[in-house]
């Protein structure tokens, strides 16, 4: 193990705990992002700020020969549910216990965050500080709002934040848990709002109106039956559900009045090669389909889309999509991702996540090489005692930094 990381495990450790103990729900980042952008303020040689949307990001500019790094992850957690179920552990007062950290937020992913910020300050302490230049400018951003599923925080990276700063990036490592395995794509998820269209009447007379939740009976028949829905599988053969999550008419209530309105949430998860599009152009036809046969038929299909604000009052119309991606396991930056945690003791293995991330953002609309490598182990992910594997988070503090000295072109006996 690197001395480096030897010697700073005890104070990893606990601010591992002290990112768990605030509460960091989505649009609620503030404590948190202010607590990590004074972590970095603490060593001299790093550019540091929040941007408009809250998100914090730390640079060491590099002297343009590359590659650009950058080290992303969420800083917001789910709520931790009904406190009946975490029993003695409060989810916001991380303790360990037989080995494991526990608090809500430690797997998904302030296990991640906490390694990527450690590996950044690593370098902070053993090149910079040391009057070194990095080849390529590490960035590191932790964002806002991940957890609504609607790559919030990252867009307004890309959007903005990187022309403004001239921040350049040519791979993308996302600290999601993975239980020190590497993932190298994921299956996309959108969330799809399927309406459909009738006419009230009054519910003693239900054949003077178009009941909408009759004409919804159809499409529904279709979703279960995946009539019309084309299921692939992912590079590993895992299958891409679909799946009603509400339905919602209206007026409805206790009102005597036939529905002239009915709404579906459907959760549809896809694998790469399939766009947008491709998913609304299925209920389309779906609807052409059924139009024929009940001639009273209307139907719309979007994605949900509402507006977001973060802690810092930026708004804007946001989708509930994330698009699938998934980079060659043969290149360059994936061969020696896994060279430099073979170095260290690891030998991690190629999976793909079954949940949206914002690798959706990063690869399947930037182009970027992306990766996802932490400590936690991803099973844990917003369950009732929420938890990581102590010795593993240590391991994904060291892996980043073999990660990225491999990257550098550096020797790791600086950091010993």
């Amino acid at each position: 193990m690197f001395k480096i990381v030897q010697e700073n495990r005890e104070d990893y450790l606990a601010f591992l705990k002290k990112l768990v103990s605030i509460n960091s729900q989505p649009g609620e980042e503030k404590n948190v992002a202010e607590f990590i952008l004074e972590e970095f303020k603490k060593i001299d040689g790093v550019e540091a700020f929040i941007d408009g949307a809250g998100n914090v990001i730390a640079v060491i500019r590099g002297d343009g020969r590359g590659p650009n790094v950058m080290l992303n992850g969420h800083m917001d957690v789910v709520p931790p549910g009904s406190l009946d179920n975490w029993g003695e552990i409060d989810p916001f007062t991380p303790v360990v216990l037989d080995g494991e950290l526990y608090g809500r937020g430690i797997a998904d992913m302030k296990g991640g965050l906490g390694a990527q910020i450690y590996a950044f300050k690593a370098f902070l302490e053993c090149v910079v500080k040391r009057g070194k230049k990095l080849p390529g400018d590490l960035t590191f951003v932790g964002v806002v709002q991940e957890e609504p599923a609607t790559m919030f925080g990252i867009e307004y990276v890309f959007d903005h934040t990187m022309q403004d700063h001239g921040l350049k990036c040519d791979v993308v490592y996302i600290g999601e848990p993975t239980g020190t395995d590497l993932v190298i794509g994921q299956r996309g998820k959108v969330e799809l709002v399927i309406k459909t269209y009738g006419r009230c009447a009054h519910s003693s007379a239900p054949q003077e109106g178009v009941n909408a939740l009759e004409m919804m009976v159809p499409v529904l028949e279709d979703i279960f039956s995946h009539t019309g829905i084309e299921l692939q599988t992912d590079a590993l053969g895992w299958p891409t559900p679909i799946t009603v999550t509400n339905c919602i008419v209206k007026p409805g209530g206790t009102l005597s009045v036939i529905p002239d309105e009915c709404e579906l949430s459907v959760d549809r998860r896809y694998a790469p090669g399939q766009a947008l599009d491709d998913l609304l152009e299925e209920f389309e036809l779906i609807f052409k389909r059924l139009s024929t046969r009940y001639p009273e038929f209307k139907a719309s299909v979007e994605p949900r889309s509402f507006e977001a604000k973060s802690w810092t009052g930026y708004t804007k119309r946001v989708k509930k999509f994330h698009p699938p991606w998934e980079i060659d396991k043969d290149s360059d930056f994936v061969k020696k991702t896994v060279k430099a945690l073979h170095g260290v003791g690891q030998t991690p293995e190629y999976r793909y996540s079954p949940a949206g991330t914002d690798g959706g953002m990063t690869c399947a609309l930037h182009g970027i090489p992306t990766m996802m490598y932490s400590g936690p182990d991803g099973c844990w992910a917003h369950q009732p005692k929420e938890r990581a594997n102590v010795e593993k988070l240590v391991a994904s503090y060291e892996g980043y930094i073999a990660i990225l000295a491999e990257l550098y072109g550096l020797d790791t006996a600086i950091f010993d």
